[in-house]
């Protein structure tokens, strides 16, 4: 709770009543009582700083009596406290612009104020699950939900009814989707092609069958109603509009159209992956450490499928906070891709990244084959790994040597013990 603590030191020194200024487009002159967005934004900031996960969480501890105290001093709350649909709501309402520049705003005060140096940041990204349920198609779109049926398809679809299918469904008329489909399904040597089901049936006795549900069955399908069978209609996505044109709607659509599926390491079970579809949010953190404070100077959101290593470039231009000579990047080996090093570098920055090595072959003679070990120590060519040798400043490289770690019979006659070995 240091991140915390330092709010409530600033509260006497730092005054809110800016992002009035910065919110005050979003509002307009009629309206009844709303809660002052200077209260909201401190809600916002100590939410972000103390990590929580969504305003589900966060507005649980805001409306305990104990925990949320020091929360609701800050924001200078008493009697009506907001929920997580107010937060949600002005978050809407204001826009991710408004929030940005209160951030950017709030970055500068604490460089100001010495809790933020910028000599160490840290960016890392983490999976959220959205609160939409996800369908089943990495690739819904907008236009999913609107599908026009041209005469062929109609077609179609009373032909498999002719020929007693119980589930009617058609190919995804999206081209593009139905290649990535083939293409992540030939990789089990058996490609198929992604179909829609939009209607679906059960035949019964006539006693039991519904009159109205065959009659719509027929009019959607084209068909005369004495060559529908008797059934009961189990679910339809199709509906024709008042020009008698047939529409349908893929089943597999979340409501969540944003938010796609992405993978993680289960916390529960690290040899595996979990699933989740939702978000990635990209963070960077300011580390101070004389002080012992992480305070997060910047947030970027994507789908939950996006490379996170990819957006590290753009994610790291928006921040308030400048690249400055010296200054230390922390990541993690998603973050492991040539062009981050070399626009750090290009920036004047240290980059400090985990190495990612894919689906590199480490084992030992595959090591000895390419050349150098998972550090990127060399090898010598007796196979012994070289000896770091200091650092070559006019070639900007590392020296290796191989030290001759050999017994002295082997040494004399090492065909490599005089010159240079270039790579």
């Amino acid at each position: 709770m240091a991140a915390y603590d330092s709010f409530a030191i600033l509260r006497p020194t730092i005054d809110f009543s800016f992002t009035r200024s910065i919110c005050a487009p979003n509002y307009g002159a009629p309206g009844g009582h709303c809660y002052d967005p200077a209260s909201l934004v401190i809600l916002e900031v100590a939410a972000k700083v103390d990590c929580y996960p969504d305003y589900a969480s966060f507005c649980d501890d805001l409306h305990q009596q104990d925990k949320g105290r020091r929360y609701r001093e800050l924001a200078g709350l008493h009697d009506a406290i907001p929920g997580e649909d107010d937060l949600s709501h002005f978050r809407y309402r204001v826009g991710a612009a408004a929030i940005e520049a209160t951030i950017a705003v709030l970055v500068d005060l604490f460089r100001t104020f010495g809790l933020i140096k910028g000599d160490l940041l840290s960016t890392d990204g983490q999976l959220e699950p959205s609160y939409s349920r996800y369908k089943g198609c990495t690739y819904a779109c907008q236009g999913c939900q609107q599908l026009r049926l041209d005469a062929a398809s109609q077609q179609d679809l009373a032909r498999q009814l002719h020929h007693g299918a119980k589930r009617l469904q058609l190919i995804c008329p999206f081209p593009e989707v139905v290649a990535k489909v083939r293409q992540a399904t030939g990789k089990t040597g058996t490609p198929t092609d992604p179909k829609i089901a939009l209607l679906e049936i059960e035949e019964v006795p006539k006693d039991q069958a519904s009159p109205q549900d065959r009659q719509q069955v027929a009019t959607l399908l084209g068909l005369p109603e004495e060559h529908v069978p008797d059934l009961r209609l189990k679910w339809c996505r199709l509906h024709q509009n008042p020009q008698g044109e047939l529409w349908a709607c893929c089943p597999k659509v979340p409501s969540d159209l944003e938010a796609k599926v992405g993978y993680h390491i289960d916390t529960k079970d690290p040899a595996k992956k979990e699933r989740v579809f939702g978000y990635l949010h990209q963070k960077t953190t300011a580390i101070n450490q004389e002080l012992g404070l992480e305070l997060p100077v910047g947030n970027s959101t994507y789908a939950a499928n996006a490379d996170e290593g990819t957006h590290f470039i753009g994610h790291r231009t928006a921040l308030a906070i400048p690249v400055l000579p010296g200054q230390v990047h922390l990541g993690d080996a998603a973050y492991d891709i040539t062009a981050n090093y070399l626009w750090i570098r290009k920036q004047g920055g240290v980059p400090v990244i985990d190495y990612n090595p894919r689906n590199e072959h480490l084992d030992a003679a595959s090591l000895v084959h390419r050349g150098y070990d998972p550090y990127g120590t060399p090898y010598a060519p007796c196979g012994r790994l070289c000896r770091s040798n200091g650092y070559d400043y006019q070639a900007d490289a590392r020296q290796y040597v191989c030290g001759r770690p050999c017994p002295p019979k082997e040494q004399r006659h090492c065909p490599h013990r005089f010159g240079v070995l270039e790579r």
